[in-house]
């Protein structure tokens, strides 16, 4: 038999429970309150908001107008920090015909004629004082260009060899290479002859390129035009002159108006 006591403790364990299953009940509605909030869930992607696409598109364009700006032309060797776009940096120091030459020489020639230019006696013939060198600048030129076949006399002495060409039939020198050699020869160890610059041997180069033979000492000398190299040197050496000449009539000139 139950006491008053137990009924009570019964009734109130019902209760309880009741309430706690009326929670759960309120629990289970709210949640469903939310997900009908909220929309459900698809496949994909979801858009971008258009307010970061033009944020996006701002930075880009400020990105590629910084780049173009501080990029240093996109030189490989431009890292300075004060570097400036546009500003021409000082050109190459320029090398001489002479100095030019002088590499040519030690490169191609000093074999045979030595690095003294006196050649090997009875062998290469010298070109210390040899009016094969210091003579018609076409002469030689024709010998670089395409070469030498057969005997040749030099300073009284045979020599009876083969010098290789030089042009775009043999070693196929740049014009400027074999301008330089030709000058340096020319004007080393004494040797006082005018220079033969690279647009006299483009002339030279043109004429005597499709020559596919050396030539022989006696057709050397033969039909040779003018002497560029000394034309060159001769006009050189009257400019000064003509312009003092003009300076000085100029004076007398005007020292004639005043009086």
């Amino acid at each position: 038999v139950m006491s008053d006591k137990d009924t009570e403790q019964a009734a109130g364990s019902r209760e309880s429970l009741e309430q706690a299953a009326m929670q759960d009940e309120q629990v289970q509605d709210v949640h469903a309150q939310l997900l009908r909030e909220k929309e459900e869930p698809t496949e994909g992607f979801s858009p971008i908001p258009i307010l970061l696409l033009f944020v996006f598109g701002a930075l880009s364009f400020w990105a590629g107008v910084y780049f173009v700006k501080y990029s240093g032309e996109y030189r490989w060797d431009a890292y300075n920090p004060n570097f400036k776009a546009g500003v021409k940096k000082a050109p190459p120091p320029q090398i001489s015909l002479f100095d030019r030459g002088a590499k040519v020489y030690r490169a191609q020639c000093a074999q045979c004629h030595q690095a003294n230019g006196n050649g090997i006696a009875g062998v290469y013939p010298p070109l210390v004082a040899s009016d094969w060198v210091t003579g018609h600048s076409e002469t030689l030129a024709r010998i670089l260009i395409n070469g030498l076949n057969g005997p040749i006399v030099v300073k009284g002495s045979t020599y009876n060899g083969n010098m290789p060409a030089f042009g775009p039939g043999g070693l196929n020198l740049r014009p400027v290479e074999i301008a330089g050699v030709l000058t340096y020869i020319r004007q080393e160890w004494g040797n006082d002859a005018p220079e033969i610059d690279t647009a006299m041997m483009d002339t030279h180069l043109a004429a005597y390129s499709a020559r596919s033979t050396p030539w022989q000492a006696d057709e050397l000398r033969r039909d040779l035009g003018e002497d560029l190299a000394l034309k060159a040197s001769t006009e050189s050496k009257a400019a000064p002159a003509d312009t003092e000449t003009a300076v000085e009539e100029e004076a007398q000139a005007i020292g004639s108006a005043s009086m």
